[in-house]
């Protein structure tokens, strides 16, 4: 069974949305979905997750100071059972809050691996055909969108600037220089990269309406969050 496209974006925004607040059911919820998704899908996002995950390590880590020095701790005021009453209201609200953007992160691996860049765009441009009612053209949405994608898989391939021999813009220098001189260097080869692209053709696919009975996935996403949100054990 193929999912349509348009339908795995829309659950991902269901997701997403409904992770925005999560409780501790939902976040399990989540969890037990994404267990699932590692078992019994072919379709392999944990080494791109990884790579997010690790690049977002100190994000992390500043959200879980953050919530532990802001947060009243009001766990002896608050007569309602919880597993984790022991623990400071602000460990607990940062990990549950973290937990939620590492969730997140796993949904957006998944999307990307389990959706080619055409079908991507194709799909985004079937989503927002609304617009054209407002006088939006959503030929150049998508152009921008597709050229977006391009400019950041070739940035992230890009060279990095080194203190060796054999290029000193950063060596020796303060830190301010050291990082203006990391911004012109990648400017520079983004500015090189377009220059290669001048006069290339992008070409979109027109998808499909999806199955009437492919919606009721979203609609069944939703409804295990809303169920799931009746638990909170925090």
């Amino acid at each position: 069974m193929t999912i349509h496209p348009v339908i795995r974006i829309i659950c991902f925004l269901v997701f997403v949305t409904c992770l925005s607040r999560a409780n501790a059911g939902q976040l399990f919820s989540g969890l037990a979905l994404f267990s699932l998704l590692y078992f019994y899908s072919p379709i392999d996002f944990l080494p791109r997750a990884f790579a997010m995950l690790l690049r977002l390590r100190w994000f992390f880590l500043s959200i879980l100071v953050l919530y532990i020095w802001m947060t009243p701790d009001t766990s002896l005021l608050n007569d309602s059972f919880s597993v984790f009453s022991f623990i400071p209201v602000g460990i607990t609200s940062g990990l549950g809050r973290i937990f939620s953007l590492v969730l997140i992160v796993l949904a957006v691996s998944y999307l990307l691996a389990s959706l080619e860049q055409d079908q991507l765009i194709a799909a985004i441009y079937w989503l927002v055909a609304p617009l054209a009612y407002v006088g939006l053209e959503r030929e150049k949405m998508v152009l921008r969108l597709a050229m977006g994608m391009d400019a950041v898989g070739k940035l992230a391939k890009a060279p990095r600037l080194k203190d060796g021999n054999e290029n000193r813009l950063g060596a020796g220098k303060n830190f301010y220089h050291r990082i203006t001189g990391s911004i012109r260097h990648y400017y520079e080869y983004v500015l090189g990269c377009a220059k290669e692209d001048t006069g290339r053709e992008y070409t979109f696919d027109c998808l499909n309406p999806p199955a009437f009975w492919q919606w009721a996935f979203p609609l069944g996403l939703y409804l295990l969050f809303l169920l799931a949100g009746r638990i909170d054990w925090l």
